[in-house]
């Protein structure tokens, strides 16, 4: 694939989207998250939890059901996607591999994403908790579909090409 810088600096872009934005209870605050942190703003002041902090939330009880396993899935989407971004960034493996190994990587972390967000806030994004828009979740599906079939593409042309280079000899 002739544009793969592209494809190298759109992966950089998934570690800083904003995946959702929410709001708190009865609009008490509202926040927006990104794949490695949350800012938010409440009644209580301006805050910025990083993901590490709230993985310590959970392992020390303060977090716990819904919003332990939603941080829990979180980090796992998280993991994800940046195994997302190493796989285009490793330069060992063929180009239309790594696209399609990394279109799939991407799908799986939206949903690890999508699923996070409904344990928090319920399955139509809304509830007692808030509400969630998740506006970087369908984004993350188009981008990952995208690069899933590319990398399909550059294999299927590069058949086609064995194939008639093969007619071309024998004929």
């Amino acid at each position: 694939m002739k544009n793969f810088k592209n494809w190298e600096l759109l992966s950089l872009f998934f570690l800083v989207i904003p995946v959702n934005i929410y709001t708190i209870g009865d609009f008490i605050g509202a926040g927006i998250s990104f794949p490695f942190f949350k800012f938010q703003i409440s009644v209580s002041g301006t805050m910025l939890f990083l993901i590490s902090q709230e993985l310590s939330y959970v392992l020390n009880g303060i977090y716990h059901h819904n919003t332990a396993i939603s941080i829990l899935v979180w980090i796992a989407a998280s993991v994800f996607l940046i195994s997302t971004v190493i796989v285009i960034l490793m330069n060992k493996v063929k180009k239309d591999i790594q696209l399609k190994i990394a279109g799939f990587l991407l799908i799986i972390s939206t949903v690890c994403f999508l699923i996070s967000i409904m344990f928090q806030f319920g399955l139509y994004f809304h509830g007692p908790v808030g509400i969630a828009i998740p506006i970087g979740i369908p984004l993350m599906f188009v981008i990952g579909g995208w690069m899933y079939m590319e990398g399909r593409k550059e294999k299927v042309g590069d058949e086609e090409e064995e194939v008639q280079g093969i007619d071309e000899e024998s004929g």
